[in-house]
Protein backbone atom coordinates (compact mmCIF):
# COMPACT_ATOMS: atom_id res chain seq x y z
CA UNK A 1 0.00 0.00 0.00
CA UNK A 2 1.43 3.37 -1.02
CA UNK A 3 1.80 6.36 1.26
CA UNK A 4 -1.18 8.06 -0.39
CA UNK A 5 -3.38 5.04 0.26
CA UNK A 6 -2.29 4.92 3.90
CA UNK A 7 -3.15 8.59 4.28
CA UNK A 8 -6.58 8.08 2.75
CA UNK A 9 -7.21 5.04 4.95
CA UNK A 10 -6.19 7.07 7.99
CA UNK A 11 -8.60 9.84 7.02
CA UNK A 12 -11.48 7.42 6.46
CA UNK A 13 -10.77 5.65 9.76
CA UNK A 14 -10.68 8.97 11.57
CA UNK A 15 -14.01 10.05 10.09
CA UNK A 16 -15.54 6.68 10.97
CA UNK A 17 -14.35 6.95 14.58
CA UNK A 18 -15.69 10.49 14.87
CA UNK A 19 -19.08 9.32 13.58
CA UNK A 20 -19.12 6.48 16.12
CA UNK A 21 -18.25 8.95 18.88
CA UNK A 22 -21.03 11.28 17.73
CA UNK A 23 -23.61 8.48 17.69
CA UNK A 24 -22.62 7.12 21.10
CA UNK A 25 -22.53 10.57 22.70
CA UNK A 26 -25.60 12.10 21.04
CA UNK A 27 -28.28 10.75 23.36
CA UNK A 28 -26.41 10.55 26.62
CA UNK A 29 -27.37 12.77 29.55
CA UNK A 30 -25.28 15.71 30.56
CA UNK A 31 -21.97 14.89 32.23
CA UNK A 32 -22.77 16.86 35.35
CA UNK A 33 -26.05 14.99 35.90
CA UNK A 34 -24.74 11.45 35.58
CA UNK A 35 -24.19 9.07 38.46
CA UNK A 36 -21.31 6.84 37.46
CA UNK A 37 -20.98 3.16 38.30
CA UNK A 38 -17.79 1.12 38.29
CA UNK A 39 -17.40 0.82 34.52
CA UNK A 40 -18.22 4.42 33.68
CA UNK A 41 -16.12 5.63 36.61
CA UNK A 42 -13.06 3.74 35.39
CA UNK A 43 -13.58 5.03 31.84
CA UNK A 44 -13.96 8.61 33.11
CA UNK A 45 -10.72 8.38 35.08
CA UNK A 46 -8.86 6.75 32.20
CA UNK A 47 -10.11 9.56 30.01
CA UNK A 48 -8.28 12.04 32.24
CA UNK A 49 -5.06 10.00 32.50
CA UNK A 50 -4.75 8.49 29.03
CA UNK A 51 -3.38 11.22 26.84
CA UNK A 52 -0.57 12.22 24.56
CA UNK A 53 1.89 11.93 27.45
CA UNK A 54 1.22 8.22 27.85
CA UNK A 55 1.90 7.50 24.17
CA UNK A 56 4.81 9.87 23.55
CA UNK A 57 6.49 10.79 26.84
CA UNK A 58 6.52 7.22 28.18
CA UNK A 59 8.51 5.94 25.20
CA UNK A 60 10.86 8.92 25.51
CA UNK A 61 11.49 8.11 29.18
CA UNK A 62 12.18 4.49 28.27
CA UNK A 63 14.47 5.51 25.41
CA UNK A 64 16.54 7.88 27.55
CA UNK A 65 16.45 6.12 30.93
CA UNK A 66 16.08 2.44 30.07
CA UNK A 67 14.12 -0.17 31.96
CA UNK A 68 14.15 1.79 35.22
CA UNK A 69 12.60 4.77 33.45
CA UNK A 70 9.94 2.63 31.78
CA UNK A 71 8.89 0.78 34.94
CA UNK A 72 9.34 3.91 37.05
CA UNK A 73 6.97 5.90 34.82
CA UNK A 74 4.19 3.36 35.35
CA UNK A 75 4.90 2.83 39.04
CA UNK A 76 4.97 6.59 39.68
CA UNK A 77 1.60 6.93 37.99
CA UNK A 78 -0.01 4.13 40.01
CA UNK A 79 1.27 5.41 43.37
CA UNK A 80 0.38 9.01 42.54
CA UNK A 81 -3.15 8.30 41.36
CA UNK A 82 -3.90 6.15 44.41
CA UNK A 83 -2.55 8.87 46.69
CA UNK A 84 -4.74 11.46 44.96
CA UNK A 85 -7.80 9.30 45.62
CA UNK A 86 -6.93 8.88 49.30
CA UNK A 87 -6.40 12.62 49.68
CA UNK A 88 -9.61 13.59 47.85
CA UNK A 89 -11.56 11.03 49.87
CA UNK A 90 -10.21 12.55 53.08
CA UNK A 91 -10.79 16.15 51.99
CA UNK A 92 -13.99 15.57 49.99
CA UNK A 93 -15.91 18.32 51.78
CA UNK A 94 -13.37 20.97 50.86
CA UNK A 95 -13.59 22.64 47.46
CA UNK A 96 -10.36 23.97 45.98
CA UNK A 97 -10.71 26.63 43.31
CA UNK A 98 -7.35 27.23 41.61
CA UNK A 99 -6.44 30.84 40.82
CA UNK A 100 -6.96 32.09 37.28
CA UNK A 101 -3.21 32.11 36.62
CA UNK A 102 -2.89 28.40 37.44
CA UNK A 103 -5.85 27.59 35.19
CA UNK A 104 -4.16 29.48 32.36
CA UNK A 105 -0.86 27.66 32.94
CA UNK A 106 -2.70 24.33 33.07
CA UNK A 107 -4.30 25.02 29.68
CA UNK A 108 -1.00 26.32 28.32
CA UNK A 109 0.79 23.07 29.15
CA UNK A 110 -1.91 20.94 27.55
CA UNK A 111 -2.10 23.15 24.47
CA UNK A 112 1.67 23.21 24.00
CA UNK A 113 1.96 19.42 24.27
CA UNK A 114 -0.95 18.94 21.86
CA UNK A 115 0.62 21.38 19.40
CA UNK A 116 3.96 19.57 19.59
CA UNK A 117 2.22 16.24 19.04
CA UNK A 118 0.26 17.60 16.08
CA UNK A 119 3.45 19.00 14.57
CA UNK A 120 5.13 15.63 15.08
CA UNK A 121 2.33 13.72 13.34
CA UNK A 122 2.27 16.06 10.34
CA UNK A 123 6.05 16.05 10.04
CA UNK A 124 6.77 12.33 10.50
CA UNK A 125 3.66 10.74 8.98
CA UNK A 126 2.63 13.27 6.33
CA UNK A 127 6.08 14.78 5.64
CA UNK A 128 4.99 18.38 6.21
CA UNK A 129 7.82 20.73 7.18
CA UNK A 130 8.01 21.91 10.78
CA UNK A 131 7.07 25.56 10.23
CA UNK A 132 4.01 24.73 8.14
CA UNK A 133 3.01 22.01 10.62
CA UNK A 134 2.96 24.49 13.51
CA UNK A 135 0.91 26.93 11.42
CA UNK A 136 -1.64 24.27 10.43
CA UNK A 137 -2.07 23.00 13.99
CA UNK A 138 -2.38 26.55 15.37
CA UNK A 139 -5.14 27.47 12.92
CA UNK A 140 -6.88 24.17 13.65
CA UNK A 141 -6.86 24.90 17.39
CA UNK A 142 -8.38 28.32 16.78
CA UNK A 143 -11.17 26.62 14.83
CA UNK A 144 -11.83 24.30 17.78
CA UNK A 145 -12.09 27.36 20.03
CA UNK A 146 -14.58 29.01 17.67
CA UNK A 147 -16.74 25.88 17.37
CA UNK A 148 -17.25 25.70 21.18
CA UNK A 149 -18.09 22.06 21.73
CA UNK A 150 -21.10 21.60 24.00
CA UNK A 151 -19.77 18.67 26.05
CA UNK A 152 -15.98 18.93 26.19
CA UNK A 153 -15.40 17.41 29.64
CA UNK A 154 -16.25 13.83 28.76
CA UNK A 155 -13.67 11.63 27.09
CA UNK A 156 -15.50 9.18 24.86
CA UNK A 157 -15.60 5.49 25.68
CA UNK A 158 -14.57 4.92 22.06
CA UNK A 159 -11.27 6.74 22.56
CA UNK A 160 -10.46 4.85 25.75
CA UNK A 161 -11.14 1.52 24.03
CA UNK A 162 -9.11 2.57 20.98
CA UNK A 163 -6.21 3.63 23.21
CA UNK A 164 -6.18 0.34 25.10
CA UNK A 165 -6.41 -1.58 21.81
CA UNK A 166 -3.38 0.34 20.57
CA UNK A 167 -1.58 -0.59 23.78
CA UNK A 168 -1.89 -4.26 22.87
CA UNK A 169 -1.77 -4.21 19.08
CA UNK A 170 1.07 -1.78 18.37
CA UNK A 171 3.84 -3.66 20.23
CA UNK A 172 2.43 -6.94 18.89
CA UNK A 173 2.64 -5.74 15.30
CA UNK A 174 6.17 -4.42 15.84
CA UNK A 175 7.45 -7.59 17.51
CA UNK A 176 5.93 -9.75 14.79
CA UNK A 177 8.41 -8.12 12.44
CA UNK A 178 11.28 -7.74 14.90
CA UNK A 179 11.47 -10.79 17.14
CA UNK A 180 12.04 -10.54 20.89
CA UNK A 181 15.40 -12.42 20.77
CA UNK A 182 16.60 -10.01 18.09
CA UNK A 183 15.66 -7.02 20.23
CA UNK A 184 17.32 -8.48 23.32
CA UNK A 185 20.52 -9.27 21.42
CA UNK A 186 20.56 -5.83 19.85
CA UNK A 187 20.02 -4.04 23.15
CA UNK A 188 22.65 -6.19 24.88
CA UNK A 189 25.14 -5.38 22.13
CA UNK A 190 24.32 -1.74 21.32
CA UNK A 191 22.67 -0.30 24.44
CA UNK A 192 23.53 -2.21 27.61
CA UNK A 193 22.91 0.97 29.60
CA UNK A 194 19.15 0.48 29.06
CA UNK A 195 19.25 -2.67 31.20
CA UNK A 196 21.19 -1.19 34.12
CA UNK A 197 19.50 -0.60 37.46
CA UNK A 198 22.19 1.59 39.02
CA UNK A 199 21.55 4.73 36.97
CA UNK A 200 20.96 7.40 39.61
CA UNK A 201 19.24 9.80 37.23
CA UNK A 202 16.62 7.17 36.36
CA UNK A 203 15.61 6.87 40.00
CA UNK A 204 15.64 10.64 40.46
CA UNK A 205 13.37 10.98 37.42
CA UNK A 206 10.98 8.39 38.87
CA UNK A 207 10.63 10.44 42.06
CA UNK A 208 10.13 13.61 40.01
CA UNK A 209 7.45 11.90 37.91
CA UNK A 210 5.65 10.80 41.06
CA UNK A 211 5.50 14.43 42.20
CA UNK A 212 4.42 15.54 38.75
CA UNK A 213 1.57 13.01 38.43
CA UNK A 214 0.33 13.83 41.93
CA UNK A 215 0.48 17.59 41.55
CA UNK A 216 -1.01 17.59 38.04
CA UNK A 217 -3.98 15.51 39.19
CA UNK A 218 -4.56 17.76 42.20
CA UNK A 219 -4.53 20.86 39.99
CA UNK A 220 -6.91 19.20 37.50
CA UNK A 221 -10.47 20.14 38.64
CA UNK A 222 -12.04 17.30 36.64
CA UNK A 223 -10.61 14.65 38.98
CA UNK A 224 -12.67 15.99 41.89
CA UNK A 225 -15.73 16.28 39.66
CA UNK A 226 -15.42 12.65 38.61
CA UNK A 227 -14.91 11.61 42.24
CA UNK A 228 -18.20 13.22 43.25
CA UNK A 229 -20.05 11.68 40.30
CA UNK A 230 -18.94 8.11 40.97
CA UNK A 231 -21.28 6.25 43.29
CA UNK A 232 -19.89 6.26 46.82
CA UNK A 233 -19.78 2.47 47.00
CA UNK A 234 -17.76 2.30 43.75
CA UNK A 235 -15.25 5.09 44.28
CA UNK A 236 -12.51 3.06 45.91
CA UNK A 237 -12.65 0.27 43.35
CA UNK A 238 -12.82 2.71 40.43
CA UNK A 239 -9.78 4.65 41.64
CA UNK A 240 -7.93 1.36 42.26
CA UNK A 241 -8.63 -0.30 38.92
CA UNK A 242 -8.10 2.75 36.70
CA UNK A 243 -4.38 3.26 37.58
CA UNK A 244 -3.64 -0.45 37.13
CA UNK A 245 -5.27 -0.46 33.70
CA UNK A 246 -3.54 2.81 32.79
CA UNK A 247 -0.12 1.40 33.74
CA UNK A 248 -0.23 -1.13 30.90
CA UNK A 249 -0.11 1.71 28.37
CA UNK A 250 3.29 3.27 29.26
CA UNK A 251 4.75 -0.18 29.91
CA UNK A 252 3.61 -1.47 26.53
CA UNK A 253 4.46 1.62 24.48
CA UNK A 254 7.74 1.99 26.38
CA UNK A 255 8.99 -1.32 25.01
CA UNK A 256 9.12 0.25 21.54
CA UNK A 257 12.18 2.24 22.58
CA UNK A 258 14.11 -1.02 23.06
CA UNK A 259 13.36 -1.86 19.43
CA UNK A 260 14.76 1.54 18.44
CA UNK A 261 18.05 0.89 20.23
CA UNK A 262 18.29 -2.70 18.98
CA UNK A 263 17.63 -1.75 15.35
CA UNK A 264 19.75 1.43 15.52
CA UNK A 265 16.82 3.75 14.78
CA UNK A 266 17.98 7.16 15.97
CA UNK A 267 15.21 9.76 16.20
CA UNK A 268 16.08 13.43 15.86
CA UNK A 269 14.12 14.08 19.06
CA UNK A 270 13.60 11.43 21.71
CA UNK A 271 9.82 11.92 21.92
CA UNK A 272 9.50 10.83 18.27
CA UNK A 273 10.70 7.29 18.99
CA UNK A 274 7.30 5.58 19.27
CA UNK A 275 5.99 7.09 16.02
CA UNK A 276 9.20 6.22 14.17
CA UNK A 277 9.22 2.61 15.36
CA UNK A 278 5.57 2.07 14.43
CA UNK A 279 6.24 3.68 11.03
CA UNK A 280 9.25 1.41 10.43
CA UNK A 281 8.01 -1.90 11.84
CA UNK A 282 4.29 -1.61 12.61
CA UNK A 283 3.08 -2.14 9.08
CA UNK A 284 0.14 -0.41 7.46
CA UNK A 285 -2.30 -1.34 10.23
CA UNK A 286 0.07 -0.06 12.90
CA UNK A 287 0.60 3.29 11.18
CA UNK A 288 -3.12 3.87 10.68
CA UNK A 289 -4.07 2.73 14.19
CA UNK A 290 -1.43 4.85 15.91
CA UNK A 291 -2.12 7.95 13.83
CA UNK A 292 -5.89 7.77 14.32
CA UNK A 293 -5.48 7.19 18.07
CA UNK A 294 -3.16 10.16 18.51
CA UNK A 295 -5.33 12.49 16.43
CA UNK A 296 -8.51 11.53 18.30
CA UNK A 297 -6.82 12.04 21.67
CA UNK A 298 -5.52 15.39 20.45
CA UNK A 299 -8.99 16.48 19.30
CA UNK A 300 -10.71 15.53 22.55
CA UNK A 301 -7.92 17.01 24.67
CA UNK A 302 -8.09 20.35 22.91
CA UNK A 303 -11.90 20.37 23.00
CA UNK A 304 -11.64 19.99 26.77
CA UNK A 305 -8.93 22.62 27.25
CA UNK A 306 -10.36 25.23 24.89
CA UNK A 307 -14.12 24.70 25.05
CA UNK A 308 -14.68 24.09 28.76
CA UNK A 309 -17.07 26.73 30.04
CA UNK A 310 -17.25 28.66 26.76
CA UNK A 311 -21.06 28.46 26.65
CA UNK A 312 -21.18 31.44 29.01
CA UNK A 313 -17.63 32.68 28.57
CA UNK A 314 -16.84 36.34 28.29
CA UNK A 315 -15.01 37.73 25.28
CA UNK A 316 -11.91 38.27 27.43
CA UNK A 317 -11.87 34.57 28.37
CA UNK A 318 -12.07 33.53 24.72
CA UNK A 319 -9.30 35.99 23.91
CA UNK A 320 -7.18 34.49 26.68
CA UNK A 321 -7.58 31.01 25.24
CA UNK A 322 -6.75 32.27 21.75
CA UNK A 323 -3.60 33.87 23.16
CA UNK A 324 -2.70 30.58 24.87
CA UNK A 325 -2.69 28.92 21.44
CA UNK A 326 -0.56 31.73 20.02
CA UNK A 327 1.93 31.56 22.90
CA UNK A 328 2.18 27.78 22.47
CA UNK A 329 2.99 28.25 18.79
CA UNK A 330 5.70 30.82 19.59
CA UNK A 331 7.24 28.51 22.20
CA UNK A 332 7.30 25.64 19.71
CA UNK A 333 9.00 27.91 17.16
CA UNK A 334 11.50 29.48 19.57
CA UNK A 335 12.49 26.17 21.18
CA UNK A 336 12.54 23.62 18.34
CA UNK A 337 14.51 21.12 20.45
CA UNK A 338 11.92 21.12 23.25
CA UNK A 339 10.48 17.64 23.79
CA UNK A 340 7.23 16.55 25.40
CA UNK A 341 9.04 15.20 28.47
CA UNK A 342 10.89 18.51 28.83
CA UNK A 343 7.58 20.39 28.72
CA UNK A 344 6.03 18.01 31.20
CA UNK A 345 8.88 18.49 33.70
CA UNK A 346 9.20 22.27 33.26
CA UNK A 347 5.55 22.77 34.17
CA UNK A 348 6.00 20.24 36.99
CA UNK A 349 8.25 22.82 38.67
CA UNK A 350 5.19 25.06 39.00
CA UNK A 351 2.81 22.29 40.08
CA UNK A 352 5.30 21.01 42.67
CA UNK A 353 5.52 24.50 44.20
CA UNK A 354 1.75 24.94 44.66
CA UNK A 355 0.78 21.37 45.57
CA UNK A 356 1.86 21.59 49.25
CA UNK A 357 -0.64 24.43 49.74
CA UNK A 358 -3.40 22.10 48.52
CA UNK A 359 -2.21 19.21 50.68
CA UNK A 360 -2.02 21.36 53.82
CA UNK A 361 -5.50 22.76 53.27
CA UNK A 362 -4.57 26.35 52.45
CA UNK A 363 -6.18 28.61 49.89
CA UNK A 364 -4.01 28.99 46.81
CA UNK A 365 -4.68 32.73 46.80
CA UNK A 366 -3.44 33.11 50.38
CA UNK A 367 -0.30 35.09 51.17
CA UNK A 368 1.38 32.19 52.95
CA UNK A 369 0.73 29.86 50.00
CA UNK A 370 2.02 32.39 47.46
CA UNK A 371 5.21 33.13 49.41
CA UNK A 372 5.86 29.44 50.02
CA UNK A 373 5.31 28.58 46.36
CA UNK A 374 7.66 31.39 45.29
CA UNK A 375 10.42 30.17 47.62
CA UNK A 376 9.99 26.57 46.50
CA UNK A 377 9.92 27.51 42.82
CA UNK A 378 13.00 29.69 43.16
CA UNK A 379 14.90 26.90 44.90
CA UNK A 380 13.78 24.41 42.27
CA UNK A 381 14.94 26.65 39.43
CA UNK A 382 18.33 27.06 41.14
CA UNK A 383 18.85 23.29 41.36
CA UNK A 384 17.55 22.88 37.82
CA UNK A 385 20.25 25.22 36.53
CA UNK A 386 23.06 23.73 38.64
CA UNK A 387 22.03 20.06 38.68
CA UNK A 388 19.06 18.70 36.71
CA UNK A 389 15.42 19.43 36.07
CA UNK A 390 14.26 16.25 37.81
CA UNK A 391 16.25 17.08 40.95
CA UNK A 392 14.93 20.64 40.82
CA UNK A 393 11.35 19.33 40.94
CA UNK A 394 12.11 17.19 44.00
CA UNK A 395 13.84 20.04 45.84
CA UNK A 396 11.05 22.43 44.81
CA UNK A 397 8.38 20.17 46.31
CA UNK A 398 10.42 19.35 49.43
CA UNK A 399 11.07 23.03 50.24
CA UNK A 400 7.46 24.10 49.65
CA UNK A 401 6.09 21.15 51.60
CA UNK A 402 8.43 21.74 54.55
CA UNK A 403 7.69 25.46 54.78
CA UNK A 404 3.95 24.97 54.45
CA UNK A 405 4.01 22.21 57.06
CA UNK A 406 5.97 24.33 59.53
CA UNK A 407 3.64 27.28 58.93
CA UNK A 408 0.58 25.15 59.55
CA UNK A 409 1.99 23.67 62.76
CA UNK A 410 3.12 27.08 64.00
CA UNK A 411 -0.21 28.76 63.29
CA UNK A 412 -2.21 25.99 64.96
CA UNK A 413 0.00 26.10 68.05
CA UNK A 414 0.37 29.86 68.43
CA UNK A 415 -2.95 31.16 67.11
CA UNK A 416 -5.36 28.32 67.58
CA UNK A 417 -5.51 27.31 63.94
CA UNK A 418 -5.79 30.88 62.56
CA UNK A 419 -5.28 30.76 58.79
CA UNK A 420 -2.82 33.30 57.42
CA UNK A 421 -4.42 34.63 54.28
Amino acid sequence: MSLDNIQWLTLLSLVACLLVIYVTERNRSKWEEESLGLGKGVVALLGQWIGLYAFLASSQVSYQYGIVGMVGYSAAGIVSFLFVYLWIDKEKKRRVQPPQLLSILYRLEGTLVALMAGKMILHLVYEVNTLLSIGIVTVFFWLILLIRFNKPNRTSFVIVILSMASTVLLPTLVYLKVSVPTVYSGVKFLATDMLRLDNTMSWVLTAALMIRFTSHSLVNPQIRTIYRQIKETRRGLSFSLAPLIWAFLPLSIGTLSFVAKAEAVWPVFADEVSILIVSHFGGQLGIVLFTVTLILILLVTMARYLSEGTEAAQATDLLTRALIILVSAFVALLFPHLTILDTMLVFALIWAAVTPAVLWGRELNGISALVTAAIGLGTGIYYTIHASLALGIIIDFAVSFSIMGLLSIFMKREKGGFRLE
